[in-house]
């Protein structure tokens, strides 16, 4: 792996998904909007001896995004490995939100994901590359912590990935997308009271919150050989919330009489 790109790569899942494409080798595109994230990030990489480099961007902005993915590519390679992880969110119901706060959301989320989905394949490396697209449990279930807005937007990159893969396949680009369920740090890389975090993986079949760590194996792994063969899939890394869509999973036990 010589070259990847990251969006959202200024704190949290993105900064720990160029952390491994870094250790893997790679030249890593550090991009977000936050100028003080990127940094960081570059920065961290750079003291452990990785090679990175910081593109401040905002994701929404189509020209901006196409040249910083093409300005990379021509200093150092064309790419190999793109992951969209760039994502906000806002906590509120149907009745409280307004249209501007339902766009904003769909706009970096859904939009964000396409246009660098479409900026990756135009560099892409000639025998293919991998694109993976963060998405959510939300894909699949609620988003009980934000709103109608995420959910929507994750589930929207269902078919983006579907329809992408589909397409790029001509060229040996696969696309694919990974669902976190419920993390260790909040969005942005947020803390997580310790008594909260305890319960919430007490509920989870794995007994463990999902880390960062976990969300950046998973697009390491889609991103080399082993993966050659893996293309417009969903994969949930989210400790099993899935298989139980959320139930509480000791009251499962509790009702069959079992020791847990």
């Amino acid at each position: 792996m010589k070259t990847a790109l990251v969006t959202g790569a200024g704190s949290g899942i993105g900064a720990a998904i160029a952390q491994r494409f870094a250790e893997g080798g790679a030249v890593v595109g550090v991009l977000d909007r936050s100028a003080e994230g990127v940094a960081a990030t570059v920065a961290r990489l750079k003291d452990a001896g990785l090679k990175a480099e910081g593109l401040v961007c905002d994701v929404t902005d189509a020209e901006a995004l196409d040249a910083g993915v093409a300005g990379f590519a021509v200093r150092h390679g064309a790419l190999e490995a793109a992951v969209a992880c760039a994502g906000i969110a806002s906590r509120h119901t149907i009745a409280q939100m307004d249209a501007e706060t339902w766009r904003r959301v769909i706009d970096v989320n859904l939009t964000g994901a396409f246009l660098l989905t479409k900026a990756a394949a135009a560099c892409a490396a000639p025998e293919g590359a991998s694109i993976s697209i963060i998405s959510s449990i939300a894909a699949q279930h609620i988003a009980f912590l934000s709103g109608v807005h995420y959910a929507s937007s994750k589930a929207a990159l269902t078919g983006l990935v579907r329809h992408a893969a589909f397409e790029l396949g001509r060229r040996g680009i696969r696309v694919n997308a990974v669902g976190p369920g419920p993390m260790t740090n909040g969005m942005g890389g947020r803390t997580i009271d310790p008594e909260r975090a305890a319960a919430n993986a007490r509920n989870l079949p794995l007994q463990r919150l999902v880390e960062p760590s976990d969300v950046a194996e998973v697009c390491w792994f889609l991103a080399s050989p082993a993966a050659r063969a893996v293309t417009g899939a969903y994969l949930p890394v989210d400790s099993g919330f899935l298989t139980g869509r959320g139930v509480p999973y000791r009251a499962y036990f509790d009702l069959h009489e079992e020791a847990f």
